[in-house]
């Protein structure tokens, strides 16, 4: 099946007949849409498939999906015939994009804080079972926010500090983790807290905790011994995987999703999240970030943490409203003036930190900076190269030196396209010329960042649990354009295509066999 990403293409094509013979601009910008209106008709079909509701709501989704494919055949062939032609199935398009009946809405609602709080609360005083839908979280704004950018030692320095000084609550969500000197630092100090009456809980992906390998099932390995030193000392841990959450057969076949999140929060009243994770080449190696956070977004964040705990069977030691509100929702006892609220992806779910990318990327107009280790999403590709295009200053920062060989040779197969419509492409050496970048952000115009967890491949995008915080804050935004993009421009190399011909048909091959891995782009 070719992929829909090569369908984009197609209808920038026809936008530029449409314009070029005088149609209206509103049927460009239609056609230009339709893109997302077929990727979002044939995502809410499989997912009916995998969740296995009732057959007439799987069998509206496929109506559905095949409506806007049939409109796209429709396309392809009027960009032969002429203007009228394309106007007509773009009309059909829109038809196919609107929702036909109600089970085509989408159930999510963007949520308040205080809605988000009584959410997590009704469900540990309850006891009732906690579903995906209930994780399914759109917030709203906030503006009493205190943000701050945290890098390196800085970063680590601080996040130790205020570990050891929580009274009531600890609250961690963790991708990476490993039993080695940072890891275990860490379990100590969190069984520490946890003997001085804190509670501590843990929520950790399985795979990402190192749990779920082979050896695991062969003989005890370092991990299982850091997470049997939790529970024994008073940590609350529970672990995430999809094949044992899965409810039915379809779920099961699913499987290939991730807890990727990185979430840090002390007495409901300072958070942190980025891309750090409790290991020691994370801490020694990784050029990453997190952003401390204070004010409402922090009761956001606590609310997604919450509820992915109770999901994974986790219990708190409260089951009284009041009690919980106090020991993890407190009001923000420090209140600033920034912007800001808590996105997430979710599986079969919002995608908010995609939605932030698209439209960041597609309204810019004087830059676009953009640090992240993983760009292979075939749509933002094609997005950041339009961008480039139409003048705006777009500029990447990517690893000189790779984490993931497979996802360098797969961001690498772009860089050309990219290079060629004006995007300058800095590989990140570093300092001490070590280039492990990890971090994962996006600021836009001096009005927008997204920061967090988030990588642009469609792994992360549209099949990974992600959280990043947004702001809209200028000063914020300006901060991290000083104290990190600039920075990093220094210490980076302009990338220039291998003069090697070797070399060139290598990126090609490995690239694009790569692009195989890259689900669903």
């Amino acid at each position: 099946m070719k992929k829909l990403s090569r369908l984009k293409g197609f209808t920038v094509g026809i936008s530029l007949v449409l314009i070029s013979q005088g149609a209206p601009c509103i049927e460009a910008d239609n056609i230009q849409s339709a893109y997302d209106a077929m990727q979002q008709k044939l995502t809410e079909y499989r997912d009916a498939v995998c969740i296995q509701t009732d057959l007439n709501a799987v069998t509206l989704k496929r109506d559905a999906y095949f409506k806007a494919k049939q409109a796209y055949e429709k396309l392809r062939q009027a960009g032969n015939q002429g203007v009228d032609n394309v106007k007509q199935a773009a009309s059909q398009i829109r038809q196919a994009a609107a929702p036909a009946t109600s089970s085509d809405k989408p159930d999510t609602q963007t949520l308040t804080t205080a809605a988000g709080i009584d959410r997590a609360v009704q469900k540990a005083v309850s006891g009732a079972k906690v579903s995906e839908k209930d994780l399914d979280i759109s917030f709203k704004e906030t503006n009493d926010n205190s943000l701050e950018l945290q890098t390196g030692e800085t970063f680590w320095q601080s996040v130790t500090r205020d570990l050891q000084g929580a009274k009531k609550s600890i609250t961690i969500q963790m991708f990476g983790m490993e039993a080695d000197k940072t890891g275990w630092e860490f379990a100590r100090l969190l069984a520490e807290k946890a003997k001085q009456g804190v509670e501590v809980v843990l929520v950790a992906d399985r795979s990402g905790a190192r749990m779920a390998g082979l050896k695991n099932l062969t003989s005890k390995t370092e991990e299982e011994k850091l997470f049997d030193f939790y529970r024994q000392n008073g940590v609350k841990v529970v672990l995430y995987d999809r094949i044992s959450k899965a409810t039915s057969v379809g779920q099961k076949l699913d499987f290939f999703h991730f807890d990727h999140r990185k979430k840090f929060i002390i007495d409901g009243q300072i958070g942190y999240v980025g891309g750090y994770t409790l290991q020691q080449e994370s801490r020694e190696k990784k050029h990453d970030m997190m952003v401390r956070c204070q004010g409402s977004v922090v009761n956001q964040m606590q609310t997604g943490l919450l509820l992915s705990y109770l999901y994974n069977g986790g219990k708190l030691q409260d089951k009284d409203a009041a009690a919980i509100r106090e020991r993890f929702f407190p009001k923000p006892a420090v209140k600033g003036t920034s912007n800001a609220r808590i996105t997430y992806n979710i599986p079969r779910g919002v995608h908010d930190v995609h939605d932030d990318y698209k439209k960041q990327i597609d309204a810019a107009k004087n830059y676009l900076y953009i640090i992240n280790p993983y760009i292979t999403n075939n749509d933002l590709i094609d997005r950041l190269a339009a961008a480039a295009k139409r003048g705006v200053d777009v500029r990447i920062v990517h690893p000189a030196s790779a984490e993931n060989p497979l996802n360098d040779a797969n961001t690498r197969f772009h860089f050309d396209k990219l290079r060629k419509a004006g995007v300058k492409i800095y590989l990140y050496e570093g300092e001490k010329g070590l280039g492990k970048v990890h971090a994962k952000g996006l600021i836009a115009d001096d009005q927008f960042a997204s920061i967090g967890s988030c990588n642009m491949d469609t792994m992360a995008l549209r099949h990974n649990y992600e959280s990043n915080v947004a702001s809209k804050n200028p000063e914020f935004v300006k901060k991290v354009k000083k104290d990190l993009f600039e920075k990093d421009f220094t210490v980076s190399k302009l990338y220039e295509p291998p003069k090697s011909l070797w070399e060139r048909i290598k990126i090609k091959v490995k690239g694009g066999a790569s692009e195989l891995l890259d689900r669903w782009d």
